[in-house]
């Protein structure tokens, strides 16, 4: 477990070294990243994660971890997580861009946890690209998805079912001074019916639920260089304020070679039943 003082005092001392060069253009994206949260009780997990462009991509003069999204071009890949925990947990998704700058997505989502609850969800994005730094869409997801217990206490099941609609943007603003801020902002309309049954010995319980709830998330990374990012971001549920929260975080992009480097994030939520922050340590590699 990497302690918080000691995982920022590396990030700092990361802040002032001259970063290598690294290739100038890629079309496979790949990384391996531990994720933990100092105060959590359990194993951390890994992830592991794949993307082809379609058209090669540029670094030069622009954020690393921007640079996907600033390139505008056509792609595909998965991420995998899990290793280390117990759950499983894949996407696979693609973009295709057209000439007019409008672009299409879809995904495929699938997320197990002790065999006992598993969820699948399938979405789609249509959106416009309407500089070279900024982009609006609108993206709807189906989710369906439960879980189903059955042993000598008696059955225990519950069903999801959920429609998403949300209106998204993001926009980077270039600084003369600093690399620039990435600004993003969406709102999401849910829809959704929960079918539950319990039969127990004492109880016999059958019932359906329906009920929907709007979201919104605001979210600013201010890149102070192309390898060093300082962001926050604000989570409001306009149903439940109990559930609001701010979410200060930092990222960090060392390149090592002309095709590796190293990749640290560290965030922190601010809310007082939420003790520690959370931390990622990866390898990505482009070519």
């Amino acid at each position: 477990m990497i302690q918080k003082g000691l995982y920022f005092t590396i990030l700092t001392s990361l802040s002032v070294l001259s970063t290598a060069a690294i290739a100038d253009d890629y079309q496979h994206d790949a990384s391996v990243t531990y994720y933990d949260q100092t105060e959590s009780s359990s194993d951390g997990t890994f992830k592991i994660d794949y993307r082809y462009y379609f058209s090669p991509i540029n670094d030069t003069n622009k954020p690393y971890l921007l640079s996907g999204y600033l390139a505008q071009t056509s792609n595909i890949g998965g991420v995998y997580s899990g290793l280390g925990n117990d759950f499983d947990q894949y996407d696979i998704s693609g973009e295709y861009v057209f000439d007019s700058n409008w672009f299409l997505k879809a995904q495929y989502a699938n997320f197990e946890a002790d065999t006992s609850y598993e969820n699948d969800s399938y979405g789609v994005t249509l959106g416009y690209y309407f500089n070279s730094s900024s982009s609006f869409y609108v993206e709807y997801v189906r989710s369906s998805g439960g879980y189903d217990i059955s042993d000598s206490g008696g059955l225990r099941k519950s069903d999801t079912e959920q429609d998403n609609i949300t209106l998204g943007a993001d926009t980077f603003i270039q600084f003369d001074w600093t690399e620039g801020l990435f600004l993003s902002g969406r709102y999401t309309y849910s829809d959704y019916t929960i079918d539950s049954i319990f039969d127990m010995p004492e109880l016999i319980l059958a019932d359906s639920y329906s009920d929907s709830n709007s979201t919104a998330l605001v979210d600013a990374d201010w890149y102070v260089t192309n390898s060093w990012s300082v962001g926050a971001s604000y989570f409001y549920d306009f149903d439940e304020s109990g559930n609001d929260n701010w979410l200060l975080s930092t990222d960090y992009y060392l390149p090592i070679s002309d095709n590796i480097a190293a990749v640290f994030t560290a965030g922190k939520v601010l809310d007082s039943d939420i003790d520690g922050f959370s931390y990622s340590i990866g390898v990505n590699g482009r070519f």
